[in-house]
């Protein structure tokens, strides 16, 4: 299946939405999404952000990172 071309910043919109979904997100969340050569793009969270997340809010970012990579794209970047 292709993959849907979408800027950085609307993968970081949608990492951002899912994350608000969970409890444990704190608010102002920092990610930077960098192109990779193997998967394409990597999101990458602020070090301040970081240290205010918790265990299970790291891995749910990871799997929301992993799931967006299979559907999306880095385009124009």
């Amino acid at each position: 299946m292709a993959r849907k071309r979408v800027s950085s910043v609307d993968i970081n919109w949608m990492i951002i939405e899912q994350m608000k979904d969970g409890d444990d997100c704190p608010g102002g969340l920092s990610i930077a999404i960098v192109p990779d050569n193997k998967h394409g793009w990597r999101a990458l969270v602020g070090a301040r952000s970081q240290r205010h997340l918790s265990p299970r809010a790291m891995r749910r970012f990871a799997a929301i990172e992993k799931e967006l990579q299979a559907s999306y794209a880095l385009s124009g970047d």
